[in-house]
C-alpha cells in the first residue's frame, strides 16, 4: 500500500468523523447543556451546605453492621465515591466487597491471558475489561433506576397534591408516599422522610435526595418546595402543573422513540455486520478465519479489531441517543 492511498484512506477517515460530529452536536448539544446545568445547581446547593452535612442514615445503618476495621477501609476517600455509585446503581454490596472482587477477578485473567497467549497487552486489557464491565453495569443500572423513577414521580406528585389538599403536613405527605409508591421512588423518599425526621431540615434533605437522583423532574420539584417554603406560595397549583409537564414530557418521549426507531435499528445493523460477516467468512472461507485465530498477527489484529469495535459501538450509541 502506498503512501498516496494510506493519506487518501485518512482523510475519507477524518471526513465521515467530521460528519459524523455535524449530525451529532446539534442533537446533544441541548442535552450537555442541561446535564451542565444540573450539575452546576447541585454543586451550588451542595456548597452551601459543605459544613453541615452528614453521612445518610442509610449509609450510617449501613456501616454500623461492619467491624471497626472494616468501618475504617469503607470510609476512605476512594471506598466513599464506590459506595456511592453502588447506591446509586441500588446495590446492597459494600464497596469492599466490589473491590476485592474485581481485584481478583483482574488478577485471575491476566495470569490466564499470560498463559494462553504471552502478550502483555492481552494481559493489560484483562486487567481493564473486569473494571470496565462493572462501570458500564452500574452506570446502566442507575440509569434504569432513574427512569422508573422519573416513571412513578408523577403519580407520586399525585398522592403529595391529595395529601396536602387533605389537611397533611409536608413531611406526612413524604411518608405517605413512600408507604404507597413502589421501589426505587418509595426508597428514595423513606430515606428523605428519615432525615426530616431525625434532623428537622427539609432543605438538607430534598438537597440529598437531589444528589441521589439527579433528574430535571426531580430538580424541578425541589425548586418548588424550597421557594414555596422561603417565599410562599400555592404548592399543590405548582405540584399539579409540575404533574401535568412530566405527563406532557413521557408522552413527548414515547412519540420520539417512535420517530427514531429507524436510526436506532440502523445502529444495530452496523453493530452486528462484523459478527455477521466474520460467521459468512468461517463457512464459506474457514482458511481465512484460520489464519486469523492461530498466528500471532491475526490476534493482533483481533485485539485491534476489538478495540475498534467497542470504540464503534460507543459512538455509535452516542449519535442515536437523544434525551427529552
Amino acid at each position: 500500500m502506498t503512501s498516496n492511498t494510506l493519506i487518501f484512506l485518512a482523510l475519507v477517515a477524518l471526513a465521515v468523523v467530521f460528519l459524523s460530529l455535524a449530525m451529532f452536536v446539534p442533537v446533544t448539544q441541548p442535552r450537555l447543556n442541561r446535564s451542565a446545568l444540573l450539575k452546576r445547581r447541585i454543586e451550588a446547593l451542595q456548597s452551601e451546605n459543605r459544613e453541615q452535612q452528614q453521612v445518610s442514615i442509610y449509609r450510617t445503618k449501613r456501616l454500623d453492621a461492619l467491624s471497626p476495621l472494616l468501618r475504617r477501609v469503607e470510609t476512605s476517600p476512594l471506598m466513599e465515591r464506590v459506595a456511592f455509585a453502588l447506591e446509586l446503581a441500588g446495590s446492597r454490596l459494600y464497596a469492599y466487597q466490589l473491590v476485592l472482587g474485581l481485584s481478583v477477578l483482574s488478577l485471575l485473567l491476566a495470569v490466564l491471558s499470560w498463559w494462553l497467549w504471552h502478550s502483555w497487552l492481552m494481559v493489560l486489557l484483562a486487567l481493564l475489561v473486569p473494571g470496565l464491565v462493572t462501570h458500564i453495569k452500574l452506570r446502566r443500572n442507575y440509569y434504569q433506576r432513574l427512569a422508573e423513577y422519573e416513571q412513578q414521580l408523577p403519580e407520586a406528585l399525585d398522592i403529595m397534591k391529595r395529601g396536602l389538599q387533605a389537611g397533611y403536613s409536608f413531611s406526612d405527605t413524604i411518608k405517605l408516599i413512600s408507604e404507597q409508591m413502589p421501589n426505587p421512588l418509595g426508597r428514595e423518599f423513606a430515606l428523605v422522610f428519615a432525615d426530616i425526621n431525625y434532623r428537622k431540615d427539609i432543605r438538607r434533605a430534598m438537597t440529598g435526595l437531589l444528589e441521589r437522583v439527579p433528574s430535571i423532574s426531580n430538580m424541578a420539584l425541589i425548586s418548588a418546595v424550597q421557594v414555596q417554603r422561603e417565599t410562599g406560595g400555592n404548592l399543590v397549583e405548582n405540584i399539579d402543573k409540575l404533574s401535568t409537564i412530566i405527563r406532557d414530557r413521557f408522552k413527548f418521549n414515547r412519540q420520539l422513540r417512535t420517530l427514531s426507531a429507524e436510526g436506532r435499528m440502523s445502529g444495530w445493523v452496523l453493530v452486528l455486520t462484523p459478527f455477521s460477516l466474520f460467521a459468512l467468512m468461517y463457512f464459506t472461507t474457514p482458511g481465512y478465519i484460520n489464519e486469523l485465530v492461530t498466528t500471532e498477527q491475526g490476534h493482533e489484529l483481533l485485539v485491534y479489531g476489538g478495540i475498534g469495535m467497542v470504540l464503534g459501538i460507543w459512538w455509535i450509541s452516542r449519535i442515536i441517543k437523544i434525551e427529552v
